[in-house]
């Protein structure tokens, strides 16, 4: 493989768990369009090196080398860290489809803000768009323009952990900056009162502000009813992806941007079928 100095070093027992997904479901794709007469895109917003070096020791191929086992008409790699877009350039470079791919070291909200500039439904464009970040880098807006582009299917993982590293027990001890940065990520207020609720039992000391955080499924439900605000179809089937601790790390989702009842129903069929049969 490339130099380890540019490998992700990072990957635990939910890293392989969420790339057999997408691999599955790229191989899918790929199927039902192949007939049909559409430009394919496949997108990862944070394409990494195409290398990852688990915690185990072990080293295996990212979701920007996985996409390329298949055929798209075109491949589109964001990634903000310079060295690893170099590195997974340099990997992908022998490959027949190298001529087809967009290498792009950008953030990625900065990116993605044009994708609903595009025609895609009068060009007869459509895609898969794979949005892992390592934390709270993306925007609720940039899902709103993906959205927007009613042509891409969506698979995201929501950064459980990192967020939840911001969402303190009580929610008076969350700075203001921090809040600012939550509503980016929710794309609304409406998480204050979604996340924190009145605790049950009530001290003489506790204030009117002193709420306490709901459990992991609760806020997998605000994240999925968010979702539902802005895409045609969302899958209740969502999974937590938990490291080898049991500590939920990811909320593995995935969305629906056509809003045709035909293309719903195949991308969904699909999607829960993966999701509930997640190893």
């Amino acid at each position: 493989m490339g130099n380890s100095n540019h490998i992700q070093r990072f990957g635990d027992s939910w890293t392989e768990v969420k790339l057999k997904a997408l691999d599955n479901y790229l191989e899918a794709y790929c199927k039902i369009m192949k007939n049909q007469n559409f430009k394919t895109y496949y997108i990862d917003a944070f394409a990494g090196s195409g290398e990852i070096l688990l915690k185990q020791g072990r080293e295996i191929k990212g979701s920007a080398a996985i996409a390329t086992k298949y055929d798209f008409d075109y491949y589109i790699f964001v990634e903000e860290n310079e060295a690893f877009i170099n590195m997974l350039e340099k990997n992908l470079m022998a490959s027949p489809k190298y001529s087809r791919m967009l290498f792009v070291n950008k953030d990625c909200n900065d990116f993605l803000e044009r994708l609903d500039q595009i025609n895609w439904i009068g060009e007869q464009k459509r895609g898969v768009i794979f949005l892992d970040p390592y934390a709270m880098q993306l925007s609720w807006s940039t899902l709103e323009k993906i959205a927007k582009t009613k042509a891409l299917d969506v698979w995201y993982l929501f950064p459980l952990m990192a967020s939840n590293r911001t969402l303190f027990k009580d929610k008076v001890k969350i700075k203001e900056s921090t809040k600012k940065q939550l509503t980016r990520l929710f794309g609304t207020t409406e998480w204050e009162e979604e996340i924190y609720r009145a605790p049950e039992q009530i001290s003489l000391f506790d204030g009117p502000d002193n709420k306490e955080k709901v459990t992991t499924e609760e806020l997998k439900k605000f994240i999925l009813k968010r979702l539902n605000t802005i895409f045609p179809a969302v899958s209740n089937n969502a999974v937590v992806l938990k490291n080898s601790r049991n500590a939920p790390m990811f909320l593995l989702c995935f969305a629906v941007g056509n809003p045709s009842n035909k293309a719903k129903a195949v991308a969904m069929r699909v999607a829960d079928y993966l999701l509930k049969h997640m190893e």
